[in-house]
């Protein structure tokens, strides 16, 4: 009967060590302590030829002094409330900049819906901010599923210019300039 094999994984990358040398150059300067350690020269030389100028002589003062320059970072975590996200292959996702849309949709000739996009970026809620323009404007306000499957609020009605006032005045974090109305496919800013 044979034995089932036992594969070793790097605590930090999470891959057999094997497979070091298909990581990006910052991903693999993280395992290089782990694989000094554990294993020797002439293994390194062998399976990280993409990465071979960490190890080009079996001298390892050379390589102690290419690890000294080394900085370990704080594991990419993000700051001040950013929002980062990892695609497959350790790709660092580009963050959406934070912007609000207003736009007048027009229908049956004379009824008007105002759409509002990009609240969640400010981390608000959009049922309350649904609630709150419902209240102000006496009129039917809800949040639904627009384009590419992200929330916008529908408030029924022509609002476009006092919603402006009403999202500056109520919600401070958002700036003049991050307000842009969306008339034809063309962004204007809104002050």
């Amino acid at each position: 009967m044979v034995e089932p094999v036992e594969v070793e994984y790097h605590p930090v990358s999470g891959i057999p060590p094997e497979y070091s040398e298909f990581l990006t150059k910052s991903e693999f300067e993280k395992d290089i302590p782990w694989l000094l350690e554990n294993r020797d020269q002439e293994w390194l030389q062998a399976n990280c030829k993409n990465f071979s100028e960490f190890f080009q002589d079996e001298k390892s003062a050379e390589v102690e002094e290419k690890l000294k320059d080394l900085v370990v970072s704080d594991g990419g975590k993000p700051k001040d409330g950013d929002i980062i996200k990892k695609l497959p292959g350790g790709k660092v996702k580009k963050k959406e900049k934070a912007e609000v849309t207003i736009e007048r949709c027009v229908r049956n000739k004379r009824k008007c819906i105002t759409t509002v996009r990009g609240l969640e970026s400010f981390s608000i809620k959009l049922g309350d901010a649904a609630k709150v323009f419902g209240k102000k404007f006496a009129c039917g306000s809800s949040v639904v599923k627009g384009p590419a499957d992200k929330e916008q609020i529908d408030i029924q009605g022509d609002f476009q210019d006092d919603l402006v006032d009403l999202i500056l005045e109520k919600y401070p974090e958002i700036k003049e300039k991050d307000v842009y109305f969306l008339e034809k496919d063309k962004k204007t800013p809104a002050c």
